[in-house]
């Protein structure tokens, strides 16, 4: 296994890229992984600044060229990328870079676009974060996480460690870009999925639901943990959209 990349499933079968939030890792994904295994080729890194790669800036063009090399050399075509949170930002900007690469998006917990009040609100937490020591941040996180995510997935996350670093250039990714614009020219297939309470990220659900090719599930009785809290179930709603994106993709050549 690759420093930071974990694979599921046969080489063979249509691939699927999985990516995760911020603060997290790659081993979030590994019962959503573990259900889609047998059907398809399932690909988990550790984005840029997490994890393993916890020494790689968290930047566009690292990865942007990250994402390239997988689809290049580990999925060998384009993928269905999956993106939560943070990563359904990275997903998103991803996606709409290098289009060639993908099959498809889906993309959850992301279809707001951070710009004006919004970005100010998100450049205030960042210096909020800042302002805290890694040990305080840690433990403010670990209340937070006790408080609002059940027992399981609380214990899988606060472990993981905080990175400053990350969130301050996620502004680069998250700030001041109107995604639903740039999803506009996006030509393949679209599939936005929200928690039902998860006001935040649902701000600009409508008008992503509007994009001409996107389709929208919201997923009952959660909230932004969704994917997290309903594994088994965020895999299934994966499995169909891959069904659907893979039977109507034409055959294509490896990307050289």
């Amino acid at each position: 296994m690759e420093r930071g990349l974990r694979t599921y499933g046969d080489p063979a079968n249509p691939p699927i890229l999985l990516l995760h939030g911020v603060r997290l890792a790659g081993a979030i994904w590994d019962i959503p992984a573990r259900d889609l295994s047998d059907e398809f080729f399932v690909v988990v890194p550790d984005l840029p600044g997490h994890g393993a790669l916890a020494d790689l800036p968290f930047e566009i063009p690292v990865y942007d060229a990250y994402l390239a090399y997988i689809a290049d050399r580990v999925t060998k075509r384009p993928p269905l990328v999956v993106g939560y949170s943070l990563g359904g930002y990275v997903a998103m900007r991803y996606s709409t870079d290098l289009p060639e690469r993908t099959a498809g998006l889906l993309i959850c917990g992301c279809s707001a676009n951070v710009v004006g009040t919004r970005a100010l609100l998100y450049e205030a937490a960042v210096a909020f974060g800042a302002q805290l020591t890694a040990r305080g941040m840690q433990k403010l996180l670990a209340f937070f996480f006790r408080l609002t995510l059940p027992r399981r997935i609380a214990e899988m996350v606060i472990p993981l460690p905080f990175n400053h670093r990350v969130f301050e250039t996620s502004r680069k990714t998250v700030l001041h870009v109107r995604y639903s614009d740039r999803l506009r020219e996006y030509d393949k297939p679209l599939m936005i999925v929200n928690g039902e309470f998860d006001p935040v990220f649902r701000w600009d659900e409508a008008i992503f639901a509007s994009i001409p090719n996107a389709r929208v599930h919201v997923m009952k009785g959660t909230d932004h943990a969704a994917p997290l809290c309903m594994p088994h179930e965020f895999a299934a709603i994966v499995r169909d959209f891959a069904r659907a994106v893979f039977s109507a993709a034409p055959a294509r050549e490896p990307v050289s």
